[in-house]
């Protein structure tokens, strides 16, 4: 059986370092929107047009987060806005300490998953 994985990733610059977004697009549907670097003010509008986009054509998004650094909380309400808008689709992979905290303080620890559920 022939499977194939499409790859896409964008990059911003600030004065804080380098901040990426990565989607991939699988042929089974489940998706994985992969972000590094500081989910801040400044890169809040791209990673949140990522996942919107990507959660509106897949059957399940994983939204891995192990490589952030730092996670503003206006960008983790829009995670929980987006698990309304797309019910049953997002999980979040989020083994860094600091994000989890900031998403269980916003009452979203229920989002938090080790492997995507089935």
């Amino acid at each position: 059986m022939l499977t194939s994985t499409a790859t896409m990733e964008r990059s911003i610059r600030d004065d804080e370092g380098v901040f990426r977004v990565e989607t991939v697009v699988r042929p089974d549907g489940h998706n994985t929107l992969r972000a590094s670097g500081e989910l801040d003010m400044s890169t809040r509008a791209e990673f949140v047009y990522s996942l919107d986009r990507l959660a509106a054509t897949s059957d399940r998004v994983s939204v891995d987060l192990s490589e952030v650094s730092f996670m503003y909380s206006g960008v983790a309400n829009a995670i929980i806005d987006a698990t309304y808008v797309h019910p049953g689709k997002i999980a979040v992979l989020a083994p860094a300490r600091s994000v989890r905290m900031v998403l269980e303080v916003l009452g979203a620890g229920d989002l938090l998953v080790d492997t995507f559920r089935s």
